[in-house]
Formats: C-alpha cells, sequence, structure tokens
C-alpha cells in the first residue's frame, strides 16, 4: 500500500540530490511508473510490484537524470569500450541516449533477424573484435540479454559489461555470470523499496512483499 504520491510531477523538479536513488524511487512512485500491488508478469509469473520505465522519456529532466547516472557508471566501472549495445524496445531507447551523450557507436539486436533483406539480428556497423556495452531498461531473468550476448559475439564483438537501470534480483546476474559478463544496475528493487520505505512513501507489508518477492527467487536470504 502506498501511504502518500500526491505530490505533482514537474519538470523543474531538482536533479542536484546526490541520493539518485531516493530521487529516482520518488519519481518512478508519482509518475505510476512503479506501482506496488498484485501484478502478473509477461512470464506468467505474480509479482507485488510493476516497473514501466517506459514513462521515463516522457519526462526530460528525469530521463537526463537517469542517463547521466548511466554515464557516470559506466566511466566509474568500464575500463575500455568501443561500442554500446541494446535491445528493442524499451532498452534502446536509454542505449541510444546513452550513446549520444558519450559520443559512442551505437548498434541494437533485433529479437530475431528480418525474414528479407538480409536477415540481419544486429542492426547497426558492428567492427570484428569490437568491445560492447549493453545497455538495458530492467534486468530480470536475463534471458534476453543473454540472447543479445550470444548474438553480439557469434558477430565478433566482445561482451564483458551490461548496465541496467534497475535490476529487478530475479537471476539475471546470476546467468550473465555465468557468461563471463557482468551486470552493473543504477539501484536493485530491493534498493528502491528501501529508499521508499525509509521515507514513509510505503507501508511495513508493501516492504515485505517485495523482500519475499525476491528471497523466493534465491536474491535474499532471510530470517
Amino acid at each position: 500500500m502506498i501511504k502518500d504520491k500526491n505530490e505533482s510531477l514537474t519538470e523543474d523538479s531538482s536533479m542536484s540530490s546526490s541520493d539518485f536513488t531516493l530521487e529516482f524511487a520518488s519519481f518512478l512512485l508519482k509518475s505510476n511508473a512503479l506501482q506496488f500491488g498484485a501484478f502478473m508478469l509477461a512470464s506468467g509469473k505474480p509479482s507485488p510490484y510493476y516497473i514501466d520505465l517506459r514513462m521515463l522519456p516522457s519526462f526530460p529532466s528525469h530521463f537526463h537524470f537517469t542517463i547521466d547516472a548511466l554515464k557516470q557508471a559506466v566511466a566509474k566501472r568500464v575500463a575500455s569500450f568501443d561500442t554500446f549495445a541494446s535491445v528493442p524496445t524499451s532498452g534502446l531507447v536509454f542505449g541510444s541516449a546513452l550513446a549520444y551523450e558519450m559520443k559512442k557507436p551505437f548498434v541494437y539486436v533485433r529479437k530475431e533477424s528480418k525474414g528479407y533483406g538480409m536477415s540481419k539480428l544486429i542492426e547497426g556497423y558492428l567492427a570484428s573484435g569490437a568491445k560492447v556495452v549493453i545497455v538495458d531498461d530492467v534486468a530480470t531473468t536475463g534471458i534476453s540479454i543473454g540472447k543479445a550476448i550470444d548474438a553480439i559475439r557469434a558477430n565478433g564483438g566482445v561482451v564483458e559489461d551490461v548496465i541496467a537501470v534497475v535490476n529487478r534480483m530475479e537471476g539475471a546476474e546470476e546467468k550473465l555470470d555465468q557468461m563471463g559478463v557482468r551486470l552493473v544496475a543504477l539501484a536493485t528493487i530491493q534498493d528502491i523499496a528501501t529508499a521508499l520505505h525509509k521515507a514513509g512513501l510505503v507501508d511495513d507489508n508493501t516492504m515485505d512483499a517485495v523482500v519475499k518477492q525476491i528471497a523466493a527467487r534465491g536474491g535474499l536470504e532471510t530470517d
């Protein structure tokens, strides 16, 4: 249950806060990009929350705030790389904006190759041996990212890092680790829920539901 989300969203919201998680989490809650309740995911699994980052580009200040955070994370955590890549559709928005901001080449990996023309799986120019950083919006199980990694590697690219805006802590990190790839996320769902709980924006039951969701997938040990 959300305690209070009546504060209005404005494009002149302050982006100077050093606490990215609380700033980001509060925006998600106010914009309904993050909702708590009973939801069914595309996989058919139930979830006590639903997060949809496709809302972000509609709010330029918050979108730029997030892209800037991604830029800083890449600068701090990735030693060197040549190209950004992403997968449609939501991840593509963040990946292309980040590539533009950092003046890096960008490619994207189709979920399946076109059935006409050159039947390409990767759109854009990927140089052989290029070190690629994959950008995604929400990392969940890692299945779609894993397929993108396989496609890039099959086409001569090198993938060692994936950066996501949010990690749902439902297996992506473990799957990517098995592929020799590191997952870096701006925030986990646990970070987000904890920040909102401490700020009094969600109640104890909501926090407990998120913790149990994580623990059920092996992402957290509980008493």
